[in-house]
């Protein structure tokens, strides 16, 4: 098929790489955080959801909660044997350095240093990502495991690749040397990936039902409300925001759910939800979906509103929008 530089045209190409093929997007607006020290453990410990007590070359999602437990950040954690670094969502790295620098107390032994330009990064997404890593010259990662990591070489530069969940299917985050950007990003065009844009990542991602930190996942809700139990863990001891949050899932009190909306046409992040005159939630991303052909989008939506097949109007930039609550995944990986 002839190549095209239509928008339209690289739009649905790089829409239908992260379907069924392997889409490239440049993540490098994320933040990316090195923390050493012999108290960087006890220090993430403290601050943020998830267990930190890992092994080196393992990883995890953790989110940084504020005292009413509300997200600050949402974090992808890499465990290096003498340090830890933490990846933020795009443009949030300068925000997230200087709330954890906030948090380090005279005795704290930890050291904060940020690595946002001195690292390129690369998202991997979709069912041929693996074989696209492979193809050029990455190796066999089908054994590296949820949120794990190791380093691999690509186009001659060191690398490190970690695998983390993506939109719809698994993802590979792929971290080189700034200087060496263009190169790695070469290696992996020529292995067969497809450049996405944000524009048709945000489709792959609404219709897969992934908030993305800094748009859906903000100091507006909680870990629980945005449906990120997974990532809270109930034995690691106490951290900013922990009490809150475990009385919430001991007495099911999360009132409000990030749900899926099906319109009849499409609004704007922050369009108010109303059921019989009363706002009951808000829109966090809105997209026209591809596969349904349809405008949708990720919303969060009070109790017991949320239920899917609930009849809701969504009021955006003064026009009521008649629309239906849908259950997460919108469309299925």
């Amino acid at each position: 098929m002839q190549a095209t530089n239509a928008p339209e045209d690289l739009f649905l190409a790089g829409y239908r790489a992260g379907k069924s093929g392997a889409a490239l997007r440049d993540e490098s607006s994320a933040g990316r955080i090195w923390l050493a020290g012999d108290d960087r453990i006890a220090f993430m410990q403290r601050l943020s959801t998830n267990e930190m007590r890992l092994p080196p070359g393992t990883g995890t999602v953790t989110i940084l909660t504020s005292p009413t437990a509300r997200i600050v950040a949402m974090l992808t954690v890499q465990v290096h044997r003498d340090g830890l670094l933490l990846i933020t969502g795009a443009d949030q790295g300068p925000t997230v350095f200087m709330t954890l620098r906030s948090q380090i107390f005279f005795s704290d032994k930890v050291e904060l240093a940020g690595r946002g330009a001195a690292l390129a990064q690369f998202g991997v997404y979709g069912p041929e990502a693996d074989a696209t890593l492979a193809k050029a010259d990455a190796g066999d990662l089908s054994d590296l495991a949820m949120f794990s990591w190791r380093e691999v070489t690509l186009s001659g530069h060191p690398c490190t690749v970690q695998r983390i969940e993506g939109a719809g299917s698994d993802g590979l985050t792929v971290l080189a040397p700034a200087p060496a950007a263009s190169s790695v990003r070469s290696a992996l065009m020529n292995a067969g990936a497809v450049a996405i844009g944000e524009d048709a990542f945000a489709v792959l991602r609404v219709e897969a039902g992934v908030p993305a930190a800094g748009i859906d996942l903000t100091e507006q809700v909680n870990p629980l409300e945005a449906g990120l139990r997974r990532f809270c863990n109930d034995f690691k001891g106490c951290y900013t925001g922990q009490e809150i949050i475990a009385r919430q899932i001991t007495y099911d009190k999360v009132a409000t759910h990030l749900v899926g909306i099906r319109m009849t046409a499409l609004a704007v992040p922050g369009a108010q939800i109303l059921v019989d005159g009363r706002q009951v939630g808000w829109v966090s991303s809105a997209v026209q979906s591809v596969a349904l052909d349809q405008p949708i989008a990720l919303a969060f939506v009070r109790r017991p509103n949320h239920e899917p097949g609930t009849e809701v109007i969504v009021q955006s930039a003064g026009a009521a929008i008649m629309a239906e609550v849908s259950s997460l995944p919108f469309v299925a990986a």
